[in-house]
Parts: structure tokens; C-alpha cells; sequence
């Protein structure tokens, strides 16, 4: 941690980091450019290197607008001078209406009082910037007030690299004061995210609305009216880097329509995705309006299609129960054949401390793993795997894994025959562990990696479980990676995964599916229902 602290970037690292993204886009995109990106890319190269690194610095930032006077970069030199080529070229513009946000509280009260205006003590900043106008608070507290310009072609480009609006130049700077590592990809075997302009335009759009959806505040009506022009003409055209943005956004605008009430609107943004989630709620929604026959047709679909078991449980369970209009849910069932046992209350809102003392004071070790054990067992055996073709699904150098992670085209086939020698296979973990410490895995956290307990882990489980979750996993990596039991406790020969669940707590549909799953395939699981001493 030390020597991460001690990494220092040069003074101009974000023209180093843009220029990166600029050779990127020569090499890939240049075909799939138009006009105002090819001259916004021109105009850029011809201004000089400081007025670039004004560009950057103001672009870079979050605030639209910048006093002129409350601007100081020493590695740019003479500022004004920067100032004077950026605005002459486009890339800045002067700005004296709409900017009292950036001046502070003070400043507009000051004013406010030159002006005779009265102010109430209670007033916040908000309040006090109407009383006054932007040009008199620029003349009389600063030098000018500037914003950058084409905004928009620079994040397009920045988008264009990333393949998404939510990451920008500022992954650059964690990666290179060592916050986060990753798996290296040479620069030259990068592939463009995007293949065709429309693919780009496509995802763009959806991104804007997606942003524009969760930071305005109008009405539920507005949205969906503004959905059904923006996004709904794409339902049939999607491609696919827009797939999943495009049925998020559906799944969430539909869930706010859920909450106004808005079942029929709701069912109409639900009825353009076929992803698990939203079959469940339009199953849910037609339940609830009372198109039974409907909701039992679409919950058949579901059970078909879906592969999370949150919603094949959902859909089994609704079946059942409208066939024998007194079915139990499966994990209730469950829930109800379990183990009692009683602890202290003194364990209370903690009970896997509670159940590991239980277990402790019985002569087991026990380890609290729940996921992490088993994910990060995962991701070290397959690393090789996850990471074998660097020149496919690598988009630029800061992805976790391949863009195609998880999906039915990624996995390869796993050595499961190293399981057979634990000795062996411990050496594998640990030498891998060792060559990759701390870069980025989808599946590996190297703060809960624990060689002592993965030793124990792997000693006790029985080859054939250990092989058929693993293949398991490795083949359903989007859904089953999560959900399994909260303990792992040994004495000896005898061991087991504890799922522990408290008087009010309740067992999921992946947790039941992994219980069955290791009991079918010889691996000890117990399923505990805790009592506490006393009630």
C-alpha cells in the first residue's frame, strides 16, 4: 500500500491518457467517424499542446461552467493565452447568463445587498442566487465565466473507446496510481467494441435516455410517453451491444409504472424484454389485474427460457399453486424441515458468529466462506480460461474480463481431471495466485483469499461434488455464482456447509437450488434454523 501511495503522475497524465484514446480511435474508427467527429479530431491537433491540456482539464470536469479567475494549472503556462486559442477554435465559449450555481452563498448576498435586495437569513444559496443576475455577479466578483464546447463529440469518443458512458479518462489514473490492477492486453490486439456506426449510435442513444431517465424529474406519464418515442422503435432493431441496456432500462421504467399504479403501461415496457425479471413481473402484474390464464401462459414461457433460479422458482412455485391452489413455496418447505438448534442471545443480529461458536465449541473448525470461497476457488482453477484469448473480448485495457464473460459463447472446457490430485491442484492455486496477485478477476477477492482454508475446503469435499459444482458454475457463470451456505466447519473427516437462518430470515431460490444441488451430488450441506435461548 505504501509504495502505491508514493506512484506520482506527471503534470500533464490526461493528455498522455486522451492521446492514448486518440490512437485507439485512428487504429479502429476512423471508418465509422462522421464530419463533427473527424473536425472536432483535426481542430484538436492544431491547437497547441497547452491550450489541448486547458481543453482537457476544463472537459474532464463536472462542472459545466468555470470562473476564469479561479482557474490555475501551472503546467499549462500562460493561461490567458491557452484561453484566448481555445475560444478562437471553437472549444470554449464565454458565458454570462445561467451561471449563479458557481458562485458561492456569500457572493450573491454581498450582491444582493449592493443592490438593496433583502435577503432572509434563512434563504439557501439556491435561493439567494434568483435574487440576483449572472452578468452583475460576473462583473463584480470575477474576471469572466467560461464552459467548454463540443462536449458531446468528446464523450462520444471517450464512448467510443469504453463502449459505455459510465467510465472515462479517470480509469487511467486509478489504474496508474495502482488502485486497481489488470490483467495486461497489448495495445495492438485491442478490438473496437462497436463493429458498424449504427451498432455506436444505437447504444449511445440508450445511454442518454437511461441517464436522462434516472436524473429528471417528471412525471411517470412523461417518461413512458418519452419511451415510447426514444426507445420503443428499437425493440425490433436491437444489436447486439445494446441488448442489455436496452432491456434494464425497460425492466426499470417498468417497475416505477408498477409503483404509480400503472399496470397496463407497465405490462406494455415488459412486453418488449424476454430477460427472467421481466417475465416475472409481467407474470406478477397480470396476477395482479386478474388475467390469470395470461400469467399461467407467460410463467410456462418463463420456466422455458429463464435460467436464474430466482425466477425458475418463481414460475414453478406460481405454477403450482395455481394447479393446487394450496401449495407451499418450495424454500418454505424447506425452511420448515430444517434443523433447530439454540444459541445465546447474545448472538443476536449476528448469527453466523453464533452458529460458528456453536459449532467451535464442539471441536470444528469454522470458517465463514458463503460465496467467496467457492468463487474464488473458481477463478484461480479457471484463470487460464477466463483470460486464455486476449485478443478476443478485450476492448480496452481496463475490463475485468473478457466482454463476452458469462455468456453462452465464453466457456471453454475445464481441466477437471486436476481435481483428482489436491496436492497438485493446491500448487496450481497457489501458483497462479502468485503470478496474478492482485489483478482484476471477475470471480477472485484476493482480501478473503485464504490458502489454509481453501486447503481444508478442498481436502474435504468429495471429487465428484467438487467437480459437478465446479463445471456448474463455470457453465452458468451470469446466474450461479452466488447463494451458497453461509459455513464451512470441519472435525476431521466430517464436514459440512451450514446455511444458517435466523427466526425472521428466509431461504432464496438460489440457496435452495444449491442445497438440492449438493445433496444430489454427495456433498454434506445443513440447512439451520436458529433459536435463541430463553424464548
Amino acid at each position: 500500500m505504501s509504495e502505491k501511495s508514493e506512484i506520482e503522475l506527471s503534470a500533464t497524465y490526461y493528455w498522455e491518457h486522451f492521446s492514448y484514446i486518440l490512437r485507439y480511435i485512428d487504429r479502429h474508427y476512423l471508418p465509422l467517424l462522421q464530419e463533427r467527429e473527424i473536425v472536432f479530431l483535426k481542430d484538436f491537433s492544431e491547437l497547441t499542446f497547452a491550450a489541448q491540456c486547458l481543453y482537457l482539464r476544463l472537459a474532464s470536469r463536472r462542472s459545466a461552467y468555470f470562473r476564469v479567475e479561479k482557474l490555475n494549472y501551472p503546467e499549462i503556462g500562460d493561461l490567458a493565452n491557452s484561453l484566448r486559442i481555445l475560444q478562437s477554435s471553437g472549444f470554449l465559449m464565454e458565458v454570462t447568463e445561467g451561471v449563479e450555481s458557481i458562485f458561492t452563498k456569500q457572493e450573491c448576498v454581498i450582491l444582493a445587498k449592493k443592490q438593496g435586495i433583502k435577503v432572509p437569513s434563512s434563504a439557501s444559496k439556491e435561493e439567494v442566487a434568483t435574487l440576483v443576475s449572472s452578468p452583475d455577479l460576473i462583473a463584480a466578483f470575477s474576471a469572466g465565466v467560461v464552459a467548454p464546447i463540443r462536449m458531446e463529440v468528446f464523450a462520444f469518443l471517450q464512448f467510443l473507446f469504453f463502449g459505455t458512458r459510465s467510465r472515462d479518462l479517470t480509469d487511467f489514473v486509478v489504474k496508474d496510481l495502482g488502485h486497481r490492477a489488470f490483467v495486461e492486453v497489448q495495445e495492438e490486439d485491442l478490438k473496437p467494441y462497436f463493429q458498424t456506426r449504427e451498432e455506436a449510435e444505437q447504444k449511445w442513444a440508450i445511454s442518454l435516455w437511461r441517464e436522462w431517465f434516472y436524473t429528471s424529474s417528471v412525471s411517470a406519464d412523461e417518461m413512458l410517453a418519452s419511451w415510447r418515442v426514444h426507445m420503443l422503435p428499437l425493440a425490433e432493431s436491437l444489436l447486439e451491444p445494446s441488448i442489455r441496456a436496452f432491456e434494464k432500462t425497460c425492466y426499470a421504467l417498468g417497475r416505477l409504472l408498477e409503483r404509480e399504479k400503472a399496470y397496463v403501461e407497465a405490462l406494455e415496457v415488459y412486453e418488449v424484454s424476454l430477460t427472467g425479471a421481466s417475465l416475472e413481473r409481467r407474470v406478477r402484474v397480470l396476477q395482479k389485474i386478474g388475467e390469470m390464464e395470461e400469467a399461467i401462459n407467460w410463467a410456462r414461457v418463463g420456466l422455458e427460457l429463464c435460467d436464474s433460479p430466482t425466477e425458475i422458482h418463481f414460475f414453478e412455485d406460481f405454477l403450482a399453486k395455481q394447479a393446487s391452489k394450496k401449495s407451499i413455496k418450495q424454500v418454505t418447505s424447506s425452511l420448515k424441515k430444517a434443523e433447530l438448534i439454540e444459541i445465546s442471545p447474545e448472538y443476536i443480529g449476528q448469527v453466523e458468529a453464533g452458529m460458528a461458536a456453536y459449532f467451535e465449541a464442539q471441536g470444528y473448525y469454522a470458517a465463514f466462506t458463503e460465496n467467496q470461497i467457492w468463487r474464488n476457488f473458481l477463478g484461480l482453477f479457471a484463470w487460464d480460461l477466463i483470460f486464455a484469448e486476449r485478443k478476443e473480448g478485450f476492448h480496452h485495457p481496463f475490463q475485468w474480463a473478457p466482454s463476452h464473460y458469462g455468456k453462452e459463447s465464453f466457456a471453454g472446457e475445464l481441466p477437471l481431471h486436476l481435481l483428482e490430485d489436491r496436492v497438485g491442484l493446491l500448487a496450481v492455486l497457489r501458483a497462479r495466485a502468485a503470478e496474478n496477485q492482485g489483478a482484476m478477476n471477475p470471480l477472485v477477492d484476493w482480501y478473503s483469499l485464504d490458502f489454509d482454508l481453501m486447503e481444508r475446503f478442498l481436502n474435504a469435499m468429495p471429487t465428484d461434488g467438487l467437480a459437478a459444482i465446479t463445471h456448474y458454475m463455470w457453465t452458468h457463470l451470469g446466474t450461479h455464482v452466488k447463494g451458497f451456505p453461509d459455513l464451512f466447519i470441519q472435525k476431521g473427516d466430517d464436514y459440512a456447509f451450514v446455511e444458517v437462518k435466523s427466526p425472521n430470515d428466509h431461504l432464496s431460490a438460489i440457496q435452495h437450488f444449491w442445497h438440492d444441488f449438493m445433496r444430489r451430488n454427495g456433498v454434506s450441506i445443513r440447512l439451520i434454523r436458529l433459536r435463541y435461548k430463553g424464548e
